[in-house]
């Protein structure tokens, strides 16, 4: 791991990096990050044409289909086809699951999606009934697997990446070769604005299913009930907030509550921005997705009838708090910079290529 790390990468390598949305900040975001490193990075929107001459396609998320991203690359002139670099930051199915099953439900997942852009007549009319079509609007984490599979097996996809070290174990273990990178904290995303921290407790970020919902619902009530000054930025009670004003009010929040959509997710993604912008980050109970945090050492967990009563603790014991906000934000300077994930990833690629010469 050391000497990916620590590789020297060449200036001057093209990267084109896919846009899922409109002034995608994420995208943005990595573009900064990969010019930091000596790269050009060439922004895409994802259904579009991948710009000409580049020599990596760096995808991620994914926000919507992928497959056809791979597929228009594999068309490429092999001499001038571009290695493709994935980092997931999407769920996998339950993992109570057996990894069999997953298997299985992801390949049939990822088959339907196919239908929907597939050349054959037959997959068009399949794909135009609705019990059909609506299946593809749904189980999108089998999805995500199958379709890693599939183009793993295809050759469409050269390096696979995971901001979870359990789902990257998970998926090497079943046959696709899997690089743990965690997200890290970049550049564009924090800051020391100097601010007064205002807001006792913030949360930001869609609801995203009834179980986060619920809970958000609960907590925040008993921290209303106790005269706390909250700030809930879900796009009901209050706008969501991205780019600068994010970071403004990470910077006046005390306090940031993390909740899972499931009880086995991987929210330490969301760690990172409120870490590098010292906020204390209270959450319920994780799973060890990223190893680098430490329980109680760069952030608090607890019991979620217990959340409430230890946000309150933290509150009313500021060197605590203000010493485990330290242990965070020293973690993202050190270990957790964004850049240490993206040498890592290119470093893999850049072993296939090593390897895809030597077979040649």
């Amino acid at each position: 791991m050391a000497d990916q790390e620590n590789v020297v990468l060449r200036d001057g390598y093209r990267v084109a990096v896919p846009e899922w949305v409109e002034d995608d900040g994420i995208a943005k975001m990595i573009g900064f990050e990969l010019e930091q490193l000596g790269y050009n990075p060439v922004p895409f929107f994802f259904d579009r044409n991948i710009p000409e001459d580049v020599d990596y396609l760096l995808t991620f998320g994914p926000y919507n289909r992928i497959l056809p991203i791979w597929q228009n690359n594999a068309r490429i002139t092999p001499s001038r086809r571009p290695v493709v670099i994935h980092w997931n930051t999407e769920g996998m199915p339950d993992l109570r699951i057996p990894p069999k099953i997953i298997r299985t439900l992801g390949a049939m997942r990822s088959k339907i999606g196919r239908m929907g852009y597939s050349g054959s007549t037959f997959d068009h009319f399949l794909y135009s009934l609705r019990p059909v079509s609506h299946i593809d609007q749904s189980f999108k984490r089998y999805r995500y697997h199958g379709d890693y599979e599939y183009a793993y097996r295809k050759g469409w996809l050269h390096v696979l990446s995971d901001t979870s070290q359990i789902y990257s174990q998970i998926r090497t273990k079943i046959g696709i070769p899997t690089l743990y990178a965690p997200w890290g904290a970049s550049q564009r995303w924090y800051g020391d604005l100097g601010l007064e921290r205002d807001i006792d407790v913030l949360w930001i970020g869609k609801r995203g299913s009834q179980r986060r919902s619920r809970i958000l619902d609960r907590v925040f009530k008993e921290l209303r009930l106790k005269g706390l000054n909250v700030y809930i930025g879900d796009n009901e009670e209050h706008p969501f907030v991205f780019g600068q004003e994010r970071t403004r009010h990470l910077n006046r929040a005390k306090i940031t509550l993390n909740i899972t959509r499931t009880w086995y997710d991987d929210n330490f993604s969301r760690f990172t921005m409120a870490c590098s912008n010292r906020s204390l980050v209270v959450s319920e109970h994780l799973l060890p997705h990223c190893t680098e945090f430490k329980e109680n050492v760069n952030y608090v967990s607890a019991k979620i009838e217990d959340l409430a009563n230890t946000i309150v603790y933290y509150l009313e014991h500021e060197e605590e708090r203000k010493q485990i906000v330290d242990n965070a934000f020293e973690l993202m300077m050190s270990e957790l910079r964004f850049e240490k994930s993206l040498r890592k990833m290119f470093a893999a690629a850049q072993q296939h290529i090593t390897r895809a010469s030597i077979r040649d």
